[in-house]
């Protein structure tokens, strides 16, 4: 199950302010002591209107349907 980890704000050339949402895949993983344990798994990255959003490296990323590369330096951006 995907569930939102956090966000972080990034910035096209142009100046233009976008906000990325963090969504983490929870994996279970557990154990006899404890059953329920889950444990974090891939990252997804959106924008907050819901576009798809491609890591390219550390503060660096590309919104996939329009190509627009976005730049944050963040503490929260992966």
């Amino acid at each position: 199950m995907k569930r939102k980890t956090g966000q972080f704000t990034a910035r096209d050339e142009n100046g233009r302010r976008y906000t990325i949402v963090i969504f983490t895949d929870s994996i279970k993983a557990g154990t006899f002591e404890n059953p329920k344990m889950e444990t974090e798994g891939m990252k997804e990255l959106k924008t907050y209107e819901g576009m798809a959003v491609n890591r390219l490296e550390k503060g660096k990323y590309q919104i996939v349907q329009t190509g627009v590369i976005i730049q944050s330096d963040s503490p929260d951006a992966p």
